[in-house]
């Protein structure tokens, strides 16, 4: 085989699931009981709980988990539970030390003979967080990994999981270089990618690691303020929040590999310097529930919410290639799905490239343009050019994707990510 095909077959494997995909499940990561008990969260037909705890929880608070745990069975959920530092901790101040394997193992091992209705677990929660006195050493939390396995062979277990920010593709790469044996289940927390209207993180986390990956943790961001001073790091706004609500959904629907997804939390506290919530603190629901709730739920068929005119998927079908007679065009054909063939709508389209496998993705936008099709007429068709710089790197790019934002006006709906492989400029 040539060396150019061979190439292109190695980098085509990797891309490839390394077990079939299992389908997406959805869950809630909160840490309140009371949070179980309101019936609006039962609406929302979720049947997976997540729990953070210290990994010292079955002896230094066991009545808490127990707590935990007897509200989610109450209200028919399988729990998930995560371990992390102890309360006492300070990290990245003092103190802040992990335990030794011997002392994570005989804690993991008095958790399942206290709560034997727990059987899937995190090795350690958002591990490469400065907050977590694991965030240096990968090699440790491998370790931990290999003694919850030892503990609990029958068990589900996340071996690594991580926040989208700073060294995550090193921590995950030196992780897998320390374990004896690929793991097949990882966690993410993606705020960054659904906050500021990306994917690099959580691609670039598929692109490193093996099996599936699960994210533990995402949600529209409310307020988020510095734990030293209380000021806003990034300010309050319910509007953006629902926004990267709907993100969260659209890139774990987008993506096979990822099997389930929690969303965090349920109701925000006042003062709290991390606010995701889909309820406000005083108990009023905020427009993140509601993009939760669509997501989560069928849409009833006894009251339709579009004319029969309008009857039809919102959102085009895209297709995406390069044009042969202006190698700099990009031609992004939108093809109408409703009844009447008239959509209308804008497409914000973006470029994204990886260098090579394993490598960090850079997503550069090229054009927003607004689309409309008829009867007569169903397909409109979007003429983009590309810098030269950009085709440049497409062209010594490994692979390149077409990531198209596309809001719909008529029919309405909801904005939606439309993202299609792209192939090799000339």
């Amino acid at each position: 085989m040539r060396r150019p095909a061979l190439l292109a077959l190695l980098l085509a494997l990797t891309l490839l699931p390394a077990t079939p995909a299992a389908a997406l499940t959805f869950g809630l990561s909160d840490q309140q009981v009371d949070s179980w008990k309101d019936p609006r969260l039962t609406a929302l037909g979720l049947r997976q709980a997540r729990l953070i705890v210290p990994w010292d929880a079955a002896t230094s608070e066991p009545a808490r988990v127990q707590a935990w745990l007897d509200a989610t069975a109450a209200a028919g959920m399988t729990p998930h539970v995560a371990f992390q530092h102890l309360r006492s901790e300070r990290c990245p101040s003092s103190p802040c030390s992990a335990p030794s394997r011997s002392r994570y193992r005989a804690a993991v091992t008095a958790f399942r003979s206290r709560f034997p209705q727990v059987t899937t677990f995190t090795t350690w929660n958002e591990a490469n967080h400065r907050s977590q006195p694991v965030a240096s050493s990968p090699e440790t939390v491998a370790g931990y990994h290999e003694e919850l396995r030892s503990v609990c062979p029958s068990c589900t277990i996340v071996a690594g999981d991580v926040l989208d920010s700073g060294g995550y593709v090193r921590w995950l790469q030196r992780f897998l270089d320390a374990s004896p044996t690929p793991p097949q289940l990882w966690g993410l927390h993606n705020y960054g990618d659904v906050t500021y209207d990306t994917t690099t993180g959580t691609d670039a986390v598929l692109a490193t690691v093996p099996g599936e990956l699960w994210i533990e943790e995402t949600g529209g961001i409310v307020t988020l303020r510095s734990s030293q001073n209380g000021r806003e790091t990034l300010r309050t706004d319910e509007t953006r929040a629902a926004a990267s609500v709907e993100r969260a959904f659209a890139i774990a629907r987008a993506r096979p590999r990822i099997t389930r997804m929690y969303l965090y939390h349920w109701r925000g506290r006042t003062g709290d310097p991390f606010d995701s919530g889909l309820i406000r603190p005083d108990g009023s629901a905020r427009p993140s529930y509601a993009v939760a709730l669509r997501n989560l739920t069928p849409t009833p068929t006894t009251t339709p919410t579009v004319t029969p005119t309008a009857a039809g998927p919102a959102v085009p079908r895209m297709t995406v290639t390069w044009s042969r007679a202006r190698p700099a065009q990009l031609v992004v054909r939108l093809a109408c799905r409703a009844t009447t063939g008239v959509c209308r709508g804008s497409a914000r389209i973006a470029l994204r490239t990886r260098a090579r496998t394993g490598a960090r993705a850079v997503t550069r936008v090229l054009a927003t343009r607004r689309y409309a099709t008829t009867a007569s007429r169903r397909t409109a068709t979007l003429r983009i050019t590309v810098p030269a710089a950009r085709r440049r790197v497409a062209r010594r790019a490994a692979t390149r994707v077409v990531r198209a934002t596309v809001t719909p006006t008529a029919p309405t709906g909801t904005r939606t990510v439309r993202e299609r492989s792209l192939a090799r400029p000339r």
